[in-house]
């Protein structure tokens, strides 16, 4: 018996039946709904704090990245899970819309009655229609915070972030009401609180039933509304009659409560003027201007809200068909507005830029392509010729004026004037952080690079691109960037020689102050006010070719202390650069350079050009000589053809042959196409005698080998290995061998020393007249660096090297000995060094020692040795320090040999400088913080940039295109929309960088409405209109029945009704 009851216990149940297709998927959904944790009354893993703080930031900037935003909405607010059932998948999505049920705040009354659909966006895309929604519409419609969407999975909706409104599909109403049953099981099984939705019908029709624990929803969608529900009294009778409220009932205006939102949409009108209307903004005709040629606001859009009360508040009672939805009346409002989009606007400043990029890279890859520039020049010599007087004769910050434009400099005054007070205006409590100026960003940018603020260069790159830019075309006529930056370059460079040849300085150059000259610098230091400050030096902190022009300056400046003027000139402005207003004489000149120019013809063989004053300045380098020649590269002396342009063929080159003058030369000798003659070896003196050769090299730029301060030493210093008589002679108009002074003969006395006096007499200590110091350019001291590093690391060449950069020294002792005859070293060092004579407590001046350093060796000691070896040679008879000839000339040929194209690579820096400048001169830029900070970040990026290494292929010239376009577009949509809203700089600054704005300051509503009067909206219908009808029914007090309606500007018509679940019981 006891192992009966074993056995009847020990069975087993076998169920043979299996589960139909419609539980397997109600299984499978509640499967999901667990693995999202929302069973239970669950919020599954959303944190709805940080997503409110994310999703409330999210921006569409551009309509490229509208996808990615809306992709990055999804992933943040949705789940989404693929399911089957009967042999077709449906996609189960888990929605949630952080912005329902917001912390109260003005935009929250927008957001908690009609939560967003989309995320905000600048741009207009017409081509992608209202664009993908990023949160599913039924948020909006039921107020529901999370809601579960089931879809066929042929509908790429709202989970994938594309719109289901192309989506192809059909749902009939036997399938959604299974699938409506299969999600009511599974949420009942789950413990699950969310509302559920399926579609029904068409998908493009976004029909949708639902069900909620305590609610049921339908939602009907008709074309064509009828005219009585386009009055808030048709649409309570519809709520009225959807919900069938009681009879008893009298006052149903009261107990149905109402929260509307009205959207007036208008669409922006053209006006050719429209960024001539900010008093913020500067546009000048003709000139580089800012901003795009069209207005970029494309459609501006009001949205009232009327907050939630009885309907009685919006109803007229005394005029049927009436309401009191006014926008004055409204709660609150938001003002969105949307831009054409970027990469359809012309910014004029960076599409100048941009083509001017494309012309340099261009001529880079072609720079042999030969031009026939007398055509170009006759072409376009007008404005040439008014662009070269502009160059060398206007203000120096005068606004470049476009023929045919009145009162130029008038508007130019008022331009600056306007920045000055938005300056001081803008930044007077000193909270905000100012941009740089242009010239601040230069001081900031690295060494070699840019050129000074306003300058001669400076000019020439806002001269360029001012003619060239396309909006300029049709004021100046000029051809090419490139081609017009070669004409006028090459009439520059005639202007130059023209200037050099008659000792007048160029304009534009700054001059260097008493506190930045070297001269000034050094030579006061030491007590020896010998010299006069020279106004003009060579700043090492600049692009090297404003150093040349610099390096020519300080030439004519040098040479006009000299004397060296030429007679017709000596009266004229030979000591001062151009005044403001260009001369005639410098128009007339001008004028005739560009004639005689456009007479000349080129192309019908090469010839040399003569070099005259310069050939008895140089000396050949040893070891340079190529079959008697040495080579140069040369350009057209006239300044038109540069040594690019010249293709010296064999034909080209027989022109060229010359017969070499040395005995043994049985034949002609074929010269190199870049050989000048040498000067003969009467003019260079016995020196010269050593070298059979009869032609030189010229390097185009400034060496060693002419003035660059090495010369001189030739007195202190003989090459190895040469006899002292051959030691090549530096050139110079003085005597090579000066005659020797007599043991008490004085010479280069400027003045006796009120306070010094000869140690070993009673003498007065003479101060001798000095030679001023040299000034060298960058490649002048990279040579020399070569030079010094070439003497190696032996101690005798460690002497040389010290004896090579003691020329200043070595000069101002031969001019002390030649002031002072009975001299010795410490009065020298009295007079040039005082700190290095050493005067003991209570001793006298007579009775002090030597320093260290220069006691220390005894006759090794380089300042003895120096001392001992320096002659008493006056200083207008020792060799020059500095030969202003020499290097004017070899400045000349610098430039003349310059090509175009590298030209503009080195002016590249100031060409973005000019367009950021243009930005910075821009009142409107000081005003708006958006636009502040983008200055700030281009001035970085310019600043940062690694310029010498950056090539046409760079990325680093694109992103700075894309900085400088990004603020140039920013620019003008706030002159847009300052133009429409004036002097609202905050509801601006919003609308530019969020897309829409709360208008809730009392001037700014007066200035919105003001503009938007003009498009008639205050009589206008809305463009359209959204309104939640609610209320409390007395037979279930407690359960709150929901009518959405939405009525769009074609009149057609969306109602989502919420019914209680008791209500939709009653009904039925």
């Amino acid at each position: 018996m006891a192992e009966s009851a074993v056995d009847d216990e020990n069975f087993e149940l076998i169920d043979y039946t299996s589960a139909s297709a419609w539980e397997k998927f109600a299984a499978a959904v509640e499967s999901q709904l667990r693995a999202w944790k929302v069973g239970g009354g669950g919020a599954g893993d959303f944190d709805f704090d940080e997503l409110r703080r994310t999703c409330s930031d999210l921006v569409v900037r551009r309509h490229q990245d509208q996808d990615d935003v809306v992709g990055q909405v999804a992933r943040l607010c949705t789940r989404t899970a693929q399911l089957t059932y009967n042999g077709s998948a449906y996609t189960l999505t888990l929605s949630a819309h952080p912005l329902v049920d917001a912390p109260a705040s003005k935009r929250a009354m927008f957001d908690s009655q009609f939560p967003p659909t989309h995320v905000p966006e600048l741009e207009l895309d017409h081509s992608r229609g209202d664009g993908a929604c990023a949160w599913h519409p039924l948020h909006r419609w039921t107020g529901r915070r999370m809601l579960l969407h089931l879809r066929y999975a042929g509908d790429a909706g709202w989970g994938s972030g594309q719109s289901p409104a192309g989506d192809n599909y059909s749902v009939s109403l036997e399938t959604a009401k299974l699938l409506m049953s299969s999600l009511n099981m599974a949420l009942r099984n789950a413990r699950c609180q969310l509302a559920a939705f399926v579609p029904v019908g068409d998908a493009w029709r976004r029909v949708h039933t639902g069900r909620a624990p305590d609610t049921k929803y339908e939602c009907v969608s008709i074309a064509q509304a009828p005219a009585a529900y386009l009055q808030l009294s048709g649409l309570l009778e519809l709520f009225v009659s959807a919900f069938g409220v009681p009879p008893a009932w009298d006052h149903v205006s009261d107990a149905v409560h109402l929260a509307a939102l009205h959207q007036y949409r208008v669409t922006n009108t053209y006006a050719r003027d429209w960024n001539a209307r900010s008093a913020d903004f500067v546009y000048r005709m003709g000139d580089l201007n800012v901003g795009p040629a069209t207005d970029p606001l494309r459609v501006l859009t009001l949205s009232a809200l009327f907050g939630r009360a009885p309907c009685r508040t919006y109803m007229d009672g005394g005029a049927a068909g009436r309401d009191r939805l006014y926008l004055k009346a409204a709660s609150a409002w938001r003002l969105s507005a949307h831009m054409l989009a970027a990469d359809r606007e012309r910014a004029m400043l960076t599409e100048t830029l941009e083509d001017a990029f494309a012309a340099w890279a261009q001529a880079g890859e072609e720079r042999h392509r030969h031009l026939n520039m007398a055509e170009q020049m006759e072409a376009h010599a007008e404005v040439t010729g008014d662009m070269l007087i502009d160059l060398f004769g206007s203000a120096p910050h005068a606004h470049i004026t476009p023929p045919g434009i009145p009162d130029g400099g008038s508007l130019a005054a008022e331009a600056a004037r306007q920045l000055a007070h938005t300056l001081a205006e803008a930044y007077a409590d000193g909270s905000q952080a100012q941009p740089p100026s242009a010239a601040q960003v230069i001081a900031r940018m690295a060494h070699g690079t840019a050129v000074p603020h306003g300058s001669l260069l400076w000019r020439l790159s806002e001269i360029v691109l001012v003619a060239t830019a396309k909006r300029s075309a049709d004021f100046w006529g000029a051809p090419s960037i490139m081609t017009f930056l070669r004409l006028l370059w090459a009439m520059a460079l005639k202007e130059m020689r023209w200037r050099w040849e008659h000792a007048r300085l160029l304009p534009r150059i700054p001059a260097a102050s008493d506190g930045d000259s070297p001269d000034a610098a050094s030579r006061s230091a030491s007590g020896s006010p010998d010299v006069a400050p020279t106004r003009y030096d060579v700043h090492l902190r600049y692009a090297l070719v404003h150093q040349k022009l610099e390096m020519l300056n300080c030439c004519v400046e040098r040479r006009i202390a000299s004397g060296d003027v030429p007679e017709a000139d000596s009266e004229s402005e030979c000591s001062e650069p151009a005044p403001d207003a260009a001369p005639a004489g410098l128009a007339q000149r001008i004028r005739t350079h560009v004639r005689a120019q456009i007479q000349r013809r080129l192309g019908d063989g090469a010839r040399l050009r003569p070099i005259g004053r310069l050939l008895h300045t140089v000396r050949p380098r040893a070891g340079a000589e190529i079959g008697g020649f040495e080579a140069i590269e040369a350009s057209d002396s006239d300044g038109f053809v540069s040594a690019e342009d010249i293709d010296f063929d064999d034909d080209a080159a027989s022109d060229l042959l010359v017969e070499r003058p040395s005995p043994d030369a049985s034949e002609p000798a074929r010269l190199p196409s870049n050989a000048v003659r040498r000067p003969s070896s009467a003019r260079l003196g016995a020196a010269g005698a050593r070298d059979s050769c009869n032609y030189v090299d010229l390097a185009l730029s400034s060496s060693v080998d002419s003035s660059s301060g090495f010369h001189h030493v030739s007195d202190v210093y003989e090459r190895p290995g040469a006899p002292a008589a051959q030691q090549p002679s530096r050139s110079s108009s003085r005597g090579s061998d000066p005659a020797p002074l007599g043991d008490d003969e004085r010479a280069g006395g400027l003045r006796p020393s009120p306070t010094l006096r000869l140690l070993g007499s009673a003498e007065p200590l003479w101060i001798p007249r000095i030679q001023a110091h040299p000034v060298v350019t960058e490649d002048m001291l990279r040579e020399r660096e070569a030079v010094l590093m070439g003497l190696g690391t032996s101690s005798a060449g460690a002497r040389q090297r010290a004896r090579l950069q003691c020329a200043e020294l070595i000069s101002d002792m031969q001019a002390f000995k030649a002031a002072n005859p009975h001299c010795a070293l410490a009065d020298f060092v009295r007079w040039h060094s005082p700190r290095d004579w050493i005067v003991g407590p209570g001793q006298d001046e007579h009775h002090g020692r030597l320093s260290a350093r220069m006691a220390e060796g005894g006759a090794a000691n380089l300042w003895q040795e120096l001392w001992a070896d320096a002659r008493r040679i006056p200083a207008h008879q020792q060799p020059l320090l500095f030969d202003h000839s020499a290097e004017a000339e070899k400045v000349l040929h610098y430039l003349e040999g310059l090509p175009p194209h590298a030209l503009f690579a080195s002016l590249l820096p100031t060409v973005f400088l000019v367009a950021y400048e243009r930005l910075y001169r821009q009142p409107i830029v000081h005003r708006m913080p958006v636009l502040r900070q983008r200055l700030s970040r281009l001035a970085d990026r310019i600043v940062h940039m690694d310029w010498p290494a950056a090539d046409s292929d760079s990325h680093e010239y694109a992103s700075l295109l894309d900085g400088l376009e990004d603020l140039e577009v920013h620019t003008s949509r706030c002159v847009s929309l300052l133009a429409k809203l004036p002097a609202q700089y905050a509801l601006v600054e919003a609308l530019v960088t969020h897309g829409h704005a709360i208008v809730d300051d009392r001037a700014a509503q007066k200035t919105v409405l003001k503009t938007l009067a003009q498009f008639n909206i205050l009589t206008a219908q809305p463009t359209s209109r959204e309104y939640v009808f609610t209320a409390r029914l007395q037979n279930n007090a407690d359960a709150e029945q929901q009518m959405y309606v939405a009525i769009d500007d074609d009149r057609s018509i969306r109602a989502v009704y919420g019914r209680s679940t008791a209500q939709a019981s009653t009904l039925l």
